[in-house]
């Protein structure tokens, strides 16, 4: 993020708690400590996954608006920003985000483009489903639409469209931060996804796919 460009522009919701050094987001809760924050985002989004459930049927087709109210489940007890688009400009190693003024009309597009494509998901062939799975997942991580949690928000979306295709939750654990060397793999194939090749995000979710079914 180019904290020096909206050091005196952001918002107070999306701004930071003070004396935590820039590492935690303003929130309900106080807490200035990264290592406890993201304690706490952990037990809500164990938490979302199974209230999501409920929420959501095998023949819903997912929206812009549902991705907010995702996100917002999730975070909605812990940051005043919870399922509202970012008006902060963002980048990660480099790579710029979607401009904040560009999101909304990005979002829609995408909810057209690609949710209306494939939700509800019911695609049997696995390459297919990780074709979906990961076009939808990687045009959805280049917008960038929240401040906060957009990885996570991405894989609660995933999720739940691999089990309207009638698989279970997938594990995202071997290509998470501890996994530096798959991590690296997957930050290539959001790269690649962006000048429009999905091959290798869909080679990535074929992985996750078959080792749920072992």
């Amino acid at each position: 993020m180019n904290n020096k460009a909206n050091r005196y522009t952001v918002p107070s919701d999306e701004d930071f708690e003070p004396d935590s050094n820039q590492q935690v987001l303003k929130n309900y809760l106080g807490i200035k400590s990264k290592q406890g924050i993201e304690t706490i985002e952990a037990q809500e989004l164990m938490r979302t996954a199974l209230e999501l459930l409920d929420i959501f049927d095998d023949n819903h087709r997912f929206t812009a608006e549902d991705i907010c109210n995702i996100h917002e489940y999730w975070l909605g007890d812990i940051y005043p920003c919870a399922g509202k688009y970012r008006s902060v400009n963002m980048e990660k190693a480099g790579f710029p985000f979607a401009s904040p003024l560009r999101i909304e009309k990005l979002m829609h597009e995408f909810e057209i483009k690609y949710l209306k494509q494939y939700t509800p998901c019911h695609i049997a062939n696995t390459q297919d489903l990780a074709f979906a799975l990961g076009i939808v997942h990687v045009e959805l991580i280049i917008i960038h639409p929240f401040r906060e949690g957009n990885g996570r928000t991405a894989r609660l979306l995933a999720d739940l469209m691999s089990m309207q295709a009638n698989n279970p939750p997938l594990n995202f654990t071997p290509i998470d931060q501890s996994n530096p060397e798959n991590f690296n793999r997957y930050i290539v194939a959001i790269h690649a996804g962006f000048n429009g090749d999905y091959s290798k995000i869909q080679k990535i979710f074929m992985e996750l796919l078959i080792a749920d079914k072992d």
